[in-house]
């Protein structure tokens, strides 16, 4: 049998007409992975430092730069304290998750309530950002600082895992540490060491061993080589 043989395959169907809300979205978010995770720093009018891991997370365009973020709503509810802090400041930072950050990733998604800090919480270290109002997380190797671009709502409203707040976010300024340039001058991600989503409470380490790569052959190359040519 070949792998995935459609004639031998057997499937289970999934209709979201039949399932809650919760039960799509976590079928989503065991299917669409790995996920980055944008661990986007803010904070509130009083100053309270806000931290939230975000894996529903996307690049979007390069001319203007751009990145997509989706905040949905609190268990309870009410809008996510990252949301309600980005809009009231118009802006907000992108740390990038890696190694530094893995043992706490769930720390930060806790549902605090609004007068913790959770830079305090996991005692991570609260810098000034270069061109936004919101802090940065010191810890991160890189950081990508957004300005507030446009708001899109989607889903159904009032709902928790429907509602969704989808923040496009203009990217201001970009920082990271020389150590994740390899010799060639370029960001490595293996030097960058992210973690990935895997699911609900699962993650993945970005490792050497897990990575192959595979040349991009132009479509006039792919031709010749097809009709025997060269």
């Amino acid at each position: 049998m070949r792998p995935n043989d459609p004639e031998q395959r057997k499937t289970i169907t999934f209709d979201p007409a039949e399932h809650g809300p919760m039960d799509c979205q976590f079928t989503l978010s065991q299917l669409v992975v790995p996920r980055p995770i944008a661990m986007v720093s803010t904070k509130s009018l009083d100053g309270i430092g806000n931290i939230a891991p975000m894996s529903y997370y996307m690049p979007v365009t390069g001319s203007p730069m751009l990145v997509a973020v989706t905040m949905g709503l609190r268990e309870d509810g009410e809008p996510k304290h990252s949301y309600e802090n980005a809009m009231a400041a118009g802006d907000f930072v992108i740390n990038i998750t890696s190694e530094a950050f893995a043992q706490q990733i769930e720390d930060v998604a806790m549902e605090s309530p609004p007068e913790v800090d959770e830079f305090d919480l996991v005692g991570w270290t609260a810098v000034p950002a270069t061109k936004v109002t919101s802090p940065a997380i010191g810890e991160a190797l890189a950081r990508i600082e957004c300005k507030v671009s446009q708001v899109i709502q989607v889903g159904d409203p009032g709902v928790p895992f429907g509602e969704v707040n989808l923040i496009i976010g203009e990217v201001v300024w970009v920082e990271y540490d020389e150590a994740i340039h390899n010799e060639r001058g370029r960001i490595d991600p293996l030097l960058l060491q992210p973690i990935s989503r895997l699911g609900l409470r699962s993650f993945l380490r970005t490792v050497p061993e897990g990575v192959y790569e595979l040349p991009r052959i132009p479509w006039d190359d792919h031709e010749a080589s097809s009709s025997g040519e060269g």
